[in-house]
């Protein structure tokens, strides 16, 4: 049973504009509930004791969380404005530990289902995704018959998607290891890399990442107010 979850929310949010000068973009309120928190009491709900939050930009809102949740931990990249996902998640390495962990952005609104779905997944590596749903800034992902994440793109043409990313990984121990060290021979050529990309480049020549997908889950990605405002009159009201 997995106990421990990673946050990555180092990001500034600038496409918010001035909604995220003075907060992050995770604590933005979709349905009048930060959309950090509603991710940590869904987590809470499901299990998990350890949450660790991989901040950046205007980390004290995330250190003042920490102080009311007993259960997070926060782990701050000094680097946050000239990197990206993969180098908060890789900047984590020495909190995560030998846990095996879920993964998951802080902008994100998604139903408890999200979270049940992996942990009873019986695949170590699990990338989940569902039908295409969201109307703009889609992730699409392509995976063989096998169920092995082969593809993944923000062009629906350059790949034969069988869904869209929701930004909810499970990674085993071991596998995270081999995605730390596999990064850490690029980090400086590639201090922009999304996390994303390298779970498809250790599919794809170091060691498979599945691909589930579940129909009909109720989740949504918020980059920005329209993403906001059709959150929240499609997605969070059923959540």
């Amino acid at each position: 049973m997995i106990k421990t979850a990673v946050i990555v929310a180092a990001g500034m949010g600038t496409r918010f504009g001035s909604m995220t000068e003075e907060r992050p973009k995770g604590f933005i309120e979709a349905g009048g509930k930060p959309m950090v928190v509603r991710s940590i009491d869904t987590l809470l709900s499901c299990g998990i004791e350890r949450i660790i939050i991989g901040t950046g930009y205007l980390r004290e809102c995330y250190e003042e969380l920490a102080r009311q949740y007993p259960q997070i931990e926060c782990c701050f990249s000094e680097r946050y404005a000239e990197t990206n996902s993969m180098y908060t998640l890789y900047n984590c390495r020495q909190v995560i530990g030998n846990e095996d962990f879920l993964l998951l952005e802080s902008d994100l609104v998604f139903e408890r289902r999200a979270i049940t779905a992996l942990m009873d997944c019986s695949h170590p590596d699990v990338m989940l995704i569902t039908p295409v749903t969201k109307f703009q800034d889609q992730y699409y992902v392509e995976s063989n018959a096998e169920g092995t994440l082969t593809n993944c793109s923000v062009n629906k043409n350059e790949l034969e998607a069988k869904g869209e990313l929701v930004g909810i990984h499970k990674l085993s121990n071991s596998f995270y290891k081999k995605m730390c060290a596999d990064y850490a021979s690029k980090v400086d050529a590639l201090p922009k890399l999304g996390y994303e990309y390298q779970l498809l480049h250790m599919s794809q020549h170091i060691q498979p990442v599945y691909v589930l997908c579940e129909e009909g889950l109720k989740w949504y990605e918020i980059d920005d107010i329209d993403d906001l405002n059709y959150a929240e009159e499609h997605i969070v009201p059923f959540l």
